[in-house]
């Protein structure tokens, strides 16, 4: 069965992806007109370097992630993300059910394009073949085993190869991977010693259903 990745789990993985930094949140929060980050004013207006303790933190994304309007979420982190553009970002697109990442004009929007991965996927699959599948197949899997690094997120090399055994699938080579990267469906992430290896999540369940229809032979 494929993972499902509601609303408000999409707003988790966007948050944690581009606004990482304490101020970027509470930006957002003050955007939305949220009560609880006004205690923080004082805080934020004093030291540029200012910053959520470890509950606070978890208790800001959570009020964001529960504002009641898409209208309103969008319009907040739209105005965090000019005030607070985030640096260095490995994973530098998102495309969900119910956002998406334009990032020619740097901004969400209120968009279902899903049709793009679905698209990136069939073309990987079509250049890769089943090493390609296998590969999107055990990273995919050890995501719904609760296998990512907790520290990088993704999956390691040595876990991948050990699930692909595990299906009876075929070792990808250094070329299908660098196919398969292109196509933006997958980033090596974690650091230069620990590399990890991922699919955005917000876009698991549509490239899992692209690999069920390969699979099946309705697909590539």
């Amino acid at each position: 069965m494929n993972p499902q990745i509601d609303k408000f789990a999409e707003r988790r993985i966007l948050l944690k992806r581009f606004f990482w930094r304490d101020r970027a949140l509470y930006q957002i929060g003050k955007s939305a007109g949220l009560e609880w980050f006004n205690k923080f004013d004082g805080k934020f207006a004093r030291d540029k370097y200012a910053y959520f303790s470890l509950d606070e933190k978890r208790e800001a994304i959570e009020k964001i992630v529960g504002i009641s309007s898409d209208e309103t979420f969008i319009k907040a982190v739209n105005e965090a993300l000019k005030l607070e553009p985030p640096k260095h970002l490995t994973i530098d697109r998102f495309v969900g059910k119910h956002y998406y990442f334009d990032k020619d004009n740097m901004s969400f929007k209120l968009e279902d394009r899903r049709d793009i991965i679905r698209k990136e996927v069939k073309g990987a699959l079509k250049e890769t073949g089943e090493a390609g599948y296998f590969f999107l197949k055990a990273i995919i899997e050890l995501w719904k085993e609760g296998r990512w690094d907790d520290a990088y997120g993704g999956a390691t090399w040595v876990d991948i190869l050990a699930k692909i055994r595990e299906l009876g699938g075929r070792y990808p080579s250094p070329r299908h991977v660098v196919i398969i990267k292109s196509y933006r469906i997958y980033y090596k992430t974690g650091s230069r010693r620990y590399p990890t290896h991922t699919i955005p999540e917000e876009m698991i369940p549509t490239v899992e259903e692209e690999l069920e229809k390969f699979r099946s032979g309705d697909g590539v």
